[in-house]
């Protein structure tokens, strides 16, 4: 029973870090209809950042994650401005634009590598100690982190219920030409909806490698196959199932890891496939759905 809590603990620490990568990843997916497979890339660059601008120049921990996170976040909109709304312009199919995704992702992990090297980083985390919450083993460290993805999923919901420019992401999700027809501007709400991504990205990054205190250019890679699970299980393209479906993978993967660890991604992968086979639309449909978008 101590291990089921343990890793009930644990689970909800990795379901805050699929939350905050998976909705940004989905909202790329659902809304650009780009399925980004740079993405995991670009989180490694935002430790890598953070790590120089922390180590290297001496800034405060706060301004470095602020200004790593910020950077991601506009390479996001470059890429999205000047490479993926070109191609979609001139008709590139969607297996075209993976292999560019694929394309970018090798340039960026390639430049990490001859920039800091293949070695492993060691960041050193304060308040490890573990807290113990009925039986919830939790440190100060995990729980900021939890707290930080409630409160980007609360934020994001104000933005997406309550905002203009949310409402103009939902209506884009859903149909780009009527969108337009009403006065949307489609190149703004997209390069927004990037930035928003972006900054949902490189904050994932962060909080990764902040939880596993070391990392190096291909340490998010095996946070990809969890990351597409939680973006299929939760409905491509809907930011509120991405939610749902990464406190769901994320408790499921570390309950069954306690057989092996090998089983939490076999889970996730397992659970990806039977969605797209009998609800391709995903387990949870968005509560916004009924005001007019999917995100």
């Amino acid at each position: 029973m101590q291990l089921f809590l343990e890793s009930t603990g644990f689970g909800l620490v990795v379901a805050s870090i699929l939350a905050i990568s998976s909705v940004g990843f989905t909202l790329q997916w659902g809304v650009g209809k780009f399925i980004n497979l740079a993405y995991v890339e670009f989180m490694v660059l935002a430790a890598y950042l953070d790590y120089t601008l922390t180590h290297t120049l001496g800034l405060e921990f706060w301004l470095s994650a602020a200004l790593s996170v910020l950077a991601v976040a506009v390479l996001m909109v470059l890429m999205n401005q000047y490479l993926i709304q070109p191609l979609g312009r001139r008709g590139v199919r969607l297996f075209d634009l993976l292999v560019v995704g694929f394309g970018i992702g090798a340039i960026v992990e390639y430049s990490i590598q001859a920039i800091w090297g293949t070695t492993f980083f060691h960041i050193a985390v304060a308040g490890n100690t573990p807290l113990n919450f009925a039986g919830l083993k939790l440190t100060p460290s995990e729980l900021v982190i939890i707290g930080i993805a409630v409160a980007l999923m609360l934020m994001l919901h104000l933005l997406l219920s309550r905002t203009d420019l949310g409402r103009a992401i939902r209506a884009v999700s859903v149909n780009p030409t009527l969108a337009q027809s009403c006065g949307v501007r489609i190149a703004f709400v997209l390069n927004s909806s990037w930035f928003i991504s972006g900054l949902m990205c490189g904050l994932a990054g962060l909080v990764l490698a902040f939880n596993t205190a070391v990392f190096n250019s291909g340490s998010a890679l095996t946070y990809f196959p969890y990351i597409l699970a939680v973006a299929m299980v939760g409905g491509i393209g809907s930011a509120y199932g991405a939610m749902a479906a990464a406190v769901l993978i994320g408790l499921v993967s570390e309950w069954v890891s306690i057989v092996s660890p090998y089983f939490g991604v076999m889970v996730a992968l397992i659970a990806a496939a039977l969605v797209a086979l009998f609800r391709p639309e995903g387990l949870f449909r968005s509560p916004m759905a009924g005001l007019g978008g999917s995100v």
